[in-house]
């Protein structure tokens, strides 16, 4: 037997594995016209913290698995370790297929607003809390171990009493692809067709699309150039 026929097998007990709870949200979460498609499938080892948010399905191609999580995984991480977190407690829109790895610590907080275009992936390990607004285009792909936050989580005032660190809403345009143990820190937005380097940093607004950005913060290192799907 093949590494590839034990990994079809390997993924066909994971799925099984992940059917009576699946089943059990999509009726929970979504209208029964959705729900009795299963296309919310997840893994057993999902810890749910949290479900009093909205889920939000804005495709014509409903399918089972549309939304995966808590199944991808890399070379170095383990299926049977690593344990996925979910805390919705805001909506989360999603508009078409995506997949969060295991391992995945995933929290859309009270009116906060998730929005995830076709073919979103974060990678196994990785962090994404939205407290205000995260705005991902078509094709955005996060490998692992990355942090994506739109808040500080720890308010700073002034002398007055005035918060001066506010949450800022992180925004993307398509065909985005960001390396491992990269960090998206609040306020950032990405133009169409942008590259990110494994370790970056990313702050602030980047305007020029086609490019490679890395360092901390992070910075245009090459142009005229985008990652091949």
């Amino acid at each position: 037997m093949t590494d590839r026929h034990r990994k079809k097998i390997l993924d066909a007990c994971r799925y099984l594995l992940a059917f009576p709870r699946s089943l059990w949200l999509n009726l929970r979460l979504l209208p029964f016209h959705q729900a009795k498609r299963l296309p919310l499938l997840i893994s057993h080892r999902t810890q749910i913290r949290n479900l009093n948010g909205t889920i939000v399905i804005d495709s014509q191609h409903l399918r089972a698995g549309l939304i995966k999580i808590g199944f991808a995984t890399y070379q170095g991480s383990r299926f049977h370790r690593d344990r996925t977190m979910v805390d919705l407690r805001g909506t989360l829109t999603v508009k078409g297929e995506c997949s969060f790895g295991a391992g995945c610590s995933v929290e859309v907080a009270q009116g906060a607003a998730l929005t995830l275009g076709d073919k979103f992936h974060l990678g196994p390990n990785s962090l994404l809390i939205c407290h205000k607004e995260m705005v991902f285009g078509e094709r955005n792909r996060f490998s692992w171990n990355c942090t994506l936050m739109d808040s500080d989580q720890h308010p700073l005032v002034d002398s007055e009493g005035r918060t001066v660190n506010p949450d800022r809403a992180i925004i993307t345009g398509n065909n985005v692809w960001v390396g491992c143990h990269t960090i998206v820190t609040k306020g950032v937005s990405l133009p169409d067709d942008t590259t990110v380097s494994a370790g970056a940093r990313l702050a602030g607004h980047y305007l020029e699309p086609m490019t490679v950005l890395a360092g901390n913060p992070a910075v245009v290192v090459r142009k005229g150039v985008k990652r091949a799907y």
